[in-house]
């Protein structure tokens, strides 16, 4: 078998769908076990990969490898389908899954990985930061001479280590598949999604002035000053910070060690604890803005190009395989909040286009009754029941409800305890999810056992071989659970985990054509933008993809995989407008109205005139 291994020196990675030529500028090659060498034809480089058995290198598949596609016409689609192209950093994660955080996702760089593998003797301590200086030195990474010696040698031992780093990785057949869905998945930075950059500009000037007025306000009132990047910060800010907090009738959030605490998430739990006091709400307003916190606008703008496009670039380095959408961070951007959801109007379907979304229904909770194979909760999921008034009516009776009569009278109890199903909670967890007493919760999770035996039983056998700190669900992905976890990320490994690849296995079932239509994968739904004269066939392909039975083994009973379509969108907040049929402005039909009396309405100004080109969404 004929082995290339490969690795690319180009121009500054953010530019790779804008760069242009030029941007692949020189390629290091090793053929088998050859000498290592460099080159800057790089059209011979594709003719290499083309011949050929299979090329190897490290994230390859997101990277290395479109960037050759773009600018010199090489043909990934056909190298994927062949099982052609082993890129490390997949094989990696699933050699040796990750644990959750983010500490544990810098251990698949090529440096720390090889360090792992092959030793800290066999990876110079300067070989992360080499290339970084020398950018530094020369004004940029396009401007490095491609012949410098130190250019050169970074180049060749990346090579080196790759082709010695993938001597132990095992390659088996989820791997393959994780090939072949990463690239379907890299349609969306391909292609790209359109921005509203007029309505960007609007907001972030919007956002400006509001910050402005706001600090000028906090200094007349409280003495917050106004010189320095960080002014609250100093002695005379934190003392003037303090006092706005007192008055605004907050204690003063602290640190463990006592110091004034201003932190992201200390702003949030203030906000969520006193959402009536306008006061309070402004105060945190500035401070996340003095923070340097970026709204969604200023990292949608931060990553437009001169095509007037968002690139994301989409990645599975979460512990049990979700994907995280980020330049610019998409994945953050939840429903639950009315300004999050509004700042996804910034984001539009192509012209001619509109956008649609497809949501899977109660994916974890299938995914978790398919490897129970508990006969009441695979009848729970069933196509035309309610899981949550399944729920409710295993745990709190049926009396005074019928099925068909409408919803269980505490179906809302009941989706607590469908988390709980999900993601292992304990009585404790379940208690403070639910805001009930821990001997209600103990009750509830006792009766849920016994109505669900296999349930339980699936559940209790998950934890102990989650000691063993590895799980494998059934589709052959391997997970990683924390020690001393097993409890409750036992279950959610396999819930979350087996979720993702029923979402993946829809992917793979999605027609070509729509492959350059996909603009977003967001947890369980995908965004795309299809063309208006084929939304409807889209919209059927879509569902049709998606939505499938499932069965973990032979002689295991098939759990159907359910999903729902969305409104059709003139931008990506107005394909939510039946979801919310409270929030009037997410349609973008009553964001365009020039009054509007509806109160409930975020988006208009208190005398009910927007000017559409300077209203600001809401932060």
């Amino acid at each position: 078998m004929s082995i290339l291994y490969l690795n690319l020196g180009t121009a500054d990675a953010d530019r790779i769908w804008d760069y242009g030529p030029g941007f692949v500028r020189l390629a290091g090659v090793g053929v088998g076990g050859s000498e290592v060498v460099t080159t800057t034809d790089i059209r011979s480089v594709v003719e290499m990969i083309l011949q050929a058995d299979l090329v190897v290198g490290h994230d390859l598949l997101a990277f290395g490898l479109p960037a050759l596609e773009r600018y010199h016409g090489l043909d990934l689609a056909r190298l994927v389908r062949e099982r052609r192209v082993m890129d490390t950093l997949l094989a990696a994660r699933q050699n040796d899954p990750p644990l959750s955080g983010k500490a544990d996702a810098r251990r698949y760089n090529l440096a720390a990985l090889c360090r792992r593998v092959l030793g800290a003797a066999k990876v110079p301590d300067d070989s992360e930061s080499m290339l970084r200086v020398l950018a530094r030195q020369f004004g940029g990474y396009d401007r490095i001479p491609v012949g410098h010696p130190e250019y050169v040698r970074y180049l060749v031992r990346d090579v080196e280590l790759v082709r010695e780093l993938a001597q132990y990785l095992a390659v088996d057949e989820y791997i393959w598949r994780e090939h072949e869905v990463m690239w379907r998945l890299g349609h969306i930075s391909k292609q790209g999604w359109r921005v509203d950059a007029d309505r960007v500009q609007a907001v972030l000037m919007a956002q400006e002035e509001r910050v402005s007025l706001h600090k000028e306000r906090l200094h007349h009132v409280y003495g917050l000053p106004l010189e320095g990047a960080k002014p609250q910060a100093t002695s005379a800010g934190k003392e003037a910070l303090i006092q706005a907090f007192t008055d605004l009738g907050v204690r003063p959030p602290r640190t463990p060690k006592g110091n004034l605490a201003t932190g992201k998430d200390t702003l949030e739990a203030l906000e969520a604890e006193h959402p009536d006091n306008t006061g309070l709400l402004e105060l945190c307003s500035v401070l996340r803005a003095s923070n340097g916190e970026r709204s969604s606008a200023q990292t949608i703008f931060q990553h437009t190009g001169p095509d007037g496009r968002v690139h994301p670039r989409v990645t599975a380095s979460q512990a049990f395989g979700r994907f995280s959408v980020t330049k610019p961070g998409l994945t953050v951007q939840g429903k639950r909040d009315r300004g999050n959801l509004l700042e996804r109007s910034l984001l539009l379907p192509d012209e001619g286009h509109v956008l649609i979304t497809a949501d899977l229904a109660q994916i974890d909770a299938r995914a978790i009754a398919m490897h129970a194979q508990d006969p009441g909760y695979i009848a729970a999921v069933a196509p035309g029941a309610d899981l949550h008034d399944e729920m409710a009516a295993a745990v709190f009776g049926e009396d005074g409800w019928g099925r068909g009569a409408g919803h269980h009278p505490r179906r809302g109890d009941a989706k607590a305890i469908t988390h709980a199903t999900s993601y292992g909670m304990g009585a404790t967890g379940l208690a403070a999810y639910a805001g009930i007493p821990v001997d209600e919760a103990q009750r509830q999770l006792a009766t849920l056992d016994a109505q669900f035996p296999r349930l339980a039983t699936f559940k209790s056998a998950i934890r102990n071989q989650a000691r063993g700190q590895i799980l494998v669900n059934a589709y052959g992905r391997r997970m990683r659970v924390h020690p001393g976890r097993e409890y409750t990320q036992g279950p959610a490994a396999m819930g979350q985990g087996t979720a993702r690849d029923l979402m993946t296995e829809g992917i793979l079932r999605l027609p070509e054509w729509l492959l350059p239509c996909l603009r977003a994968i967001i947890h369980d739904e995908l965004v795309l933008s299809v063309p208006e004269n084929r939304v409807e066939e889209a919209e059927n392909a879509v569902l049709n993809a998606l939505q499938f039975s499932h069965q973990v083994a032979p002689g295991a009973t098939p759990v159907p995989v359910l999903a729902a379509k969305g409104a059709r969108g003139r931008d990506w907040a107005d394909c939510y407008r039946r979801e919310k049929p409270g929030w009037p402005e997410v349609a973008r039909d009553h964001r365009e109205l020039i009054t509007c009396s509806d109160r409930r309405c975020s988006w208009h100004t208190a005398d009910n005139i927007t000017d559409t080109n300077t209203e600001e969404i809401p932060a």
